[in-house]
């Protein structure tokens, strides 16, 4: 395989399911990439778990919209034969209230002290996503089985740190050490967007890490 991310799975192999999922977060945001394809086939030959690859590829389209998520499914399904499995959870049995209730609960894990603060600048904002962002965002997406808390922050990292979306990006860096990711994951992550992206895209975020991380 011959893709930017290479040299970073031969350095830290253990890592190698967080820089494949990171990388693929960051390639989607494209659509018809074939270092997308690549990355989905290494994963698909280490055997790696594809819940975690569905997982990755629908909560995209919470910060990059429904078409890429689709476009990464459609992706997936070239590799490995057969769409995406269906998950375990069905919204329509879960219900709005607990939607509600555990999307309430996640947003509170990772702003922590600030989350009152955000919920009135969200309000203030918009209503409806104020309301959206509980109940789609962190109650029917992020708060899913299939991938670890602080891993999903991650991912919305990368994808944020691709984009250069500086608000949401220093919540999610926040987000991701409050849901127990290490600073050596977020640095990692970082370096796959760097390696993908490039230094110049990449510098904002690491501007912004290292002033968080002091």
């Amino acid at each position: 395989m011959n893709t930017r991310i290479e040299s970073l799975i031969a350095e830290m192999p253990e890592q190698t399911q967080l820089i494949l999922l990171s990388g693929l977060s960051v390639l989607w945001l494209k659509p018809q990439q074939d270092e997308a394809r690549e990355l989905i086939a290494r994963y698909k030959e280490r055997g790696f778990d594809v819940v975690a690859l569905r997982e990755t590829a629908l909560q995209l389209f919470l910060v990059a919209g429904f078409q890429t998520s689709l476009e990464a499914a459609f992706q997936i399904r070239e590799v490995y034969g057969e769409g995406l499995p269906k998950g375990e959870e069905h919204p329509q049995e879960i219900g709005m209230f607990e939607l509600l209730g555990r999307g309430y609960h996640l947003q509170a894990e990772v702003y922590r002290d600030n989350v009152e603060k955000l919920r009135e600048n969200l309000l203030n904002v918009s209503p409806e996503l104020s309301e959206w962002t509980v109940l789609v965002g962190y109650g029917l997406v992020l708060s899913r089985p299939g991938l670890p808390g602080h891993w999903r922050e991650l991912f919305e990292i990368a994808v944020l740190a691709a984009q250069g979306f500086p608000r949401q990006l220093h919540s999610h860096f926040r987000g991701a050490l409050h849901l127990g990711a290490t600073v050596e994951e977020i640095k990692l992550v970082l370096k796959v967007v760097e390696l993908i992206s490039g230094p110049d895209k990449t510098k904002p975020a690491w501007q912004m890490w290292r002033r968080i991380s002091k």
